[in-house]
């Protein structure tokens, strides 16, 4: 069984310069430079849109020690990112939108990764997963409306999480040879949200995980 004991491991929404320097460290670890969007400029996505960055925090190291990243898209950026002719890290503070009540937008996967200290801990993803299902209710609970989410895989295992557990489909590979994937409707995409609480149930059950942040 599986425990955060005296709460060690917290989720956080809010965020300051040190914690962007600890996700820069993370990816370093398995994706490729190019591929990684600078600290400053992640810092600034951070003062344009609030909404976009669920960090776990080791409290007894003060570090964080994983990470998601979701980015609102409008139709011409997911069409561009899905043709592969935009990156996210082409997406400055200027282009990034910000979540808007009755502004429909898409929804970018961009990143989610945990230090590689703690790949062994299953409740750090746990955790994840948990904040980043409340920050999606928070923004639909605000009048959000999503039209579709995309993602690219990088590497095996993160092609493996966009399939098993965000269940997007596979639409084409990129010219440095990643996959997009993507919803095929926008009905696709409600129906993830409303399995996405058991998803996280039936993981927590299976590794025997106590997760007191639980939705």
């Amino acid at each position: 069984m599986i425990s955060n004991e005296q709460n060690q491991f917290v989720i956080e929404y809010d965020h300051k310069a040190k914690d962007y320097e600890d996700v820069w460290n993370i990816e370093q670890k398995y994706l490729e430079p190019s591929t990684i969007s600078s600290i400053e400029q992640c810092m600034k996505w951070n003062d344009k849109n609030k909404d976009i960055h669920i960090f776990i925090r080791d409290t007894v190291k003060d570090i964080i020690i994983g990470e998601i990243t979701i980015l609102p898209l409008s139709k011409e950026q997911f069409d561009k990112f899905m043709l592969n002719e935009l990156e996210d890290t082409e997406i400055n503070e200027n282009t990034l939108l910000n979540f808007e009540r009755n502004t429909p937008c898409y929804l970018l996967f961009s990143a989610i990764a945990i230090d590689y200290r703690y790949r062994g801990n299953r409740i750090i993803l746990s955790l994840l997963l948990t904040g980043f299902y409340n920050k999606l209710k928070y923004l639909i609970d605000k009048g959000i409306t999503f039209i579709n989410m995309c993602a690219e895989g990088q590497t095996l295992e993160g092609q493996k999480f966009i399939e098993n557990f965000l269940d997007l489909k596979y639409k084409r590979d990129t010219k440095e040879g990643y996959k997009l994937y993507s919803f095929d409707n926008t009905e696709e995409f409600n129906t993830w949200i409303q399995k996405l609480p058991k998803y996280l149930c039936n993981y927590n059950e299976k590794y025997q995980i106590i997760n007191k942040e639980s939705i």
